[in-house]
């Protein structure tokens, strides 16, 4: 094979690549700016593409298969200075930053990477969530004590943190989160490190919680909602990307915020101010219940 064939070949071998993959041209971001979305963020979060269409010049949809493969293949081709990440793609971040020392990379998810002063990066955690969560159970049982004769007791509030992951940490920014927003009386802090527990939900079942929080692995969520609480309590979940939990039991969902998160980046990366900020969460009330304000 010649020189000639074989650079044939090899646009031939990218063409075939790059039809495996979407790219879109969303013409408002800063010139030679791509930002790549991995095949799950789009499917869970499809409002992700339009908002990062406000900050890159071009969208690349990943395929399911083969997509490290037309994640490079767009780059060699596009040449890109400014490259947006999506959670799957963390691992891509050092390979693309050591492909030169000029691109600059903007990453958003929940794996934290290596300081880079060319990465400008947003990780989500679910302490950051706890917190959240602890204004909001404030603020619902509030509202629910305003209902209440004046002499009633407050409602009673729990959380319960399933997993291994940063159990004490995700309680404590609860908990001081709700007393921080005003939230009366102590709530009921519930800790279960092997995920799912029946004695735990019993427990919690027997006390009457009139607000409750959930941070669990979403397989178990579900089932804590249905078997530690009634059927009357206000329930907060923690759910990164909610959009398919059509059938929760929640009222609302602590979410991730990728619209503030990605304009809070945007931000930094219009100063040349490149670090590791928090990521936003959000409170997304579940379109099934209205929030289902009881």
């Amino acid at each position: 094979m010649d020189r000639t064939d074989r650079r044939l070949a090899a646009r031939i071998a990218v063409a075939n690549v790059l039809s495996l993959c979407v790219l879109i041209s969303a013409c408002q971001g800063p010139a030679a700016s791509l930002a790549v979305i991995d095949p799950v963020l789009a499917y869970l979060a499809p409002d992700s593409i339009k908002i990062f269409s406000t900050v890159a010049q071009e969208i690349l949809l990943l395929p399911a298969t083969e997509a490290s493969a037309s994640l490079y293949a767009t780059i060699d081709t596009k040449a890109p200075k400014i490259v947006f990440l999506t959670p799957l793609l963390a691992s891509e971040i050092d390979p693309i930053l050591s492909r030169n020392d000029e691109t600059r990379v903007m990453y958003l998810g929940n794996a934290r990477p290596k300081p880079n002063p060319r990465l400008y990066a947003a990780v989500y955690s679910s302490i950051d969530a706890a917190a959240r969560a602890g204004s909001l159970a404030a603020a619902e049982a509030a509202r629910l004590k305003a209902e209440l004769p004046a002499d009633s007791p407050p409602p009673s509030v729990a959380a319960v943190f399933a997993g291994t992951a940063e159990l004490d940490a995700r309680s404590e920014a609860f908990l001081e989160a709700y007393r921080a927003a005003g939230g009366a009386g102590v709530p009921t802090i519930e800790r279960s490190a092997q995920g799912f527990s029946q004695i735990v939900a019993d427990r919690l079942k027997s006390l009457d919680i009139r607000v409750g929080y959930i941070a669990a692995a979403p397989r178990d969520a579900e089932r804590w909602a249905r078997q530690a609480f009634d059927q009357y309590a206000y329930l907060a979940v923690e759910y990164s990307l909610p959009s398919q939990q059509k059938s929760s039991r929640a009222d609302s969902f602590v979410a991730w915020d990728i619209e503030e998160t990605v304009a809070a980046l945007r931000q930094n990366l219009s100063a040349g101010d490149a670090r590791i900020d928090k990521g936003l969460w959000k409170i997304v009330l579940n379109d099934q219940t209205n929030g289902n304000r009881r």
